[in-house]
């Protein structure tokens, strides 16, 4: 349940009547011992939120994947310093410093929870994406003429399909949206760019795209499908990886470019979480526990000025009403 607490009218001179603070305060309570102030845990702290709601579930999904994909940057980096070094001595410690390597960026997806792609690069919304060039497919959604066209995706034994059918009287905006849609339904998706038209896909897909991508048309001059040519910006996951497996004396470069990308990224990560760490503290109606005290106080001022009407009056009561009575504990704890 979420309790939201408006003390933005409440006046800091308001004194309480000598009937209220003989209530209010026990003389004989005992006195809590404070404790020292520690920082509190990345993402969030358990304190009471001044809106009125918490940070929603997409909000903590991205935190936790944002917290992924940090994490296992941080170690791939790791591994890329000890075989660096390793590599140094050469022998019997290279070797076992470049199969860690290795493993740790073949098993990248698992590791990582799908939180880092192949340009080594967070992936903090949906799933990672491969975003790659086809000038023949390109060509086919520039040209509206009437035509019927098939485009099918292979993944082991089964075949996805997707068919556009195209009339003398279509709309080129129309067809351009009818070939976005089919293409859609293959797992492949259309972008228009500065550079022109891309095409993305899922990486779990990109290797069935990839490979078996195809379209038939009926204007073509055969009736069979046609595998249809990507080209894709090199993965630096796989650049990586092969310059490990050339050995020591060509993975320098590589080495260090990873490095600096990897820097470069977590240190945009780093920015990220100050900033949702803000957010979220910003969210915390009584960081000190004498906030709390004070604003009961307050409260009880403006109940003492306002005795003489009913409706501040009635409000006060039905707010309070509303509250739980393990809210209150923890408001005044």
């Amino acid at each position: 349940m979420q309790v939201g607490l408006n003390t933005t009218s409440l006046s800091a001179s308001g004194a309480l009547n000598p009937s209220v603070q003989q209530h209010a305060v026990a003389q004989n309570a005992p006195v809590r011992q404070k404790l020292p102030a520690t920082t509190s845990d990345y993402p969030a702290s358990p304190l009471i939120t001044t809106r009125p709601q918490r940070y929603s579930v997409q909000l903590n999904d991205q935190l936790t994947t944002l917290q992924q994909a940090d994490h296992y940057l941080g170690q791939l980096e790791q591994h890329i310093l000890d075989y660096r070094h390793a590599a140094r001595r050469g022998g019997q410690a290279q070797q076992q410093k470049g199969q860690a390597l290795e493993t740790f960026l073949e098993k990248r997806t698992t590791l990582s929870g799908g939180a880092v792609d192949r340009q080594l690069r967070p992936v903090l919304q949906g799933s990672a994406r491969v975003t790659f060039q086809a000038p023949e497919l390109v060509q086919l959604i520039q040209d509206s003429s009437a035509s019927s066209r098939m485009f099918s995706v292979s993944e082991g034994r089964q075949l996805q399909l997707s068919a556009v059918v195209v009339g003398d009287e279509t709309d080129p905006r129309q067809y351009k949206t009818m070939m976005g849609n089919a293409l859609r339904r293959v797992g492949v998706q259309v972008h228009d760019g500065q550079s022109g038209v891309m095409f993305s896909t899922a990486e779990a897909q990109w290797p069935q795209v990839e490979q078996t991508l195809s379209v038939r048309s009926d204007s073509a001059a055969t009736s069979a499908f046609a595998v249809l040519k990507t080209v894709v910006e090199p993965s630096r996951a796989d650049e990586l990886l092969q310059s490990v497996r050339q050995g020591a004396n060509r993975a320098q470069d590589g080495l260090q470019q990873a490095l600096d990308a990897i820097s470069e990224q977590r240190a945009q990560m780093a920015v990220q979480q100050e900033k949702a760490r803000q957010l979220i503290d910003g969210m915390a109606r009584f960081p000190q526990g004498e906030n709390a005290v004070q604003a009961s106080e307050n409260l009880g001022g403006i109940l003492d000025h306002a005795n003489h009407n009913y409706q501040v009056l009635a409000q006060a009561v039905n707010g309070q009403a509303r509250l739980s009575s393990q809210t209150v504990r923890n408001l005044l704890s």
